[in-house]
C-alpha cells in the first residue's frame, strides 16, 4: 500500500469526518477501522467491551486515559485523539493483528502532527491569503490538504 492509496481511502471516508467549531474532530467507527485497515464489527465490539471484559484494545486507551464509559459511546463518533490511539494500537500494539496501512497512516499523521505541533507552539497561524510563492515541503506525504488532523500528543 502506497500513500496514494492512503490519500484514497482518506478521500473515501471525508463524509464520515466532522470538526466542531473548536476543530476538534470525530470520525465514524467505519473510517476509523477503514484506516487502521480492520473490520468495523471488530472495532465496534472491542470497544463495546470495555465495561464488561476489556479487549486488548479496550484496555490500551482505558491506559491512555480514556474511560470505559467513553469508549461506549464511541458508536456515535470516535474523537481525534481515540482515531489516532486506534490506528498506533493497529500499527505497534495488536501483535499479531498488527496492519501495515495502519503503520503507514500513522507515518503520514505524525509528520502533519508534528508540523501542527511546530506551528501551534510558535504561535502561527495560517496567512488568510496565500502569498504568490509557497515554500517546497517534500518531507510531508500528498495527502489532500482538507483530510482530517490527527496528532499525538
Amino acid at each position: 500500500m502506497s500513500q496514494i492509496e492512503v490519500a484514497q481511502i482518506i478521500e473515501q471516508i471525508k463524509q464520515e469526518i466532522t470538526v466542531d467549531s473548536n476543530g476538534q474532530g470525530k470520525a465514524s467507527i467505519r473510517a476509523t477501522a477503514r484506516l487502521a485497515d480492520v473490520q468495523d464489527s471488530s472495532l465496534r465490539r472491542a470497544l463495546l467491551s470495555a465495561a464488561l471484559q476489556p479487549s486488548a484494545l479496550a484496555q490500551s486507551l482505558i491506559e491512555q486515559g480514556f474511560s470505559p464509559a467513553a469508549l461506549e459511546t464511541w458508536n456515535e463518533g470516535i474523537p481525534d485523539m481515540g482515531v489516532a490511539a486506534v490506528i498506533e494500537y493497529y500499527a505497534f500494539d495488536a501483535g499479531r493483528y498488527c496492519k501495515q496501512q495502519a503503520r503507514l497512516v500513522c507515518k503520514a499523521f505524525n509528520r502533519i502532527g508534528v508540523r501542527a505541533w511546530m506551528q501551534d507552539i510558535m504561535g502561527w497561524t495560517k496567512p488568510a491569503t496565500q502569498p504568490q510563492e509557497q515554500p517546497s515541503t517534500p518531507a510531508l506525504p500528498q495527502l489532500n490538504s482538507d483530510c482530517i488532523l490527527l496528532s499525538w500528543q
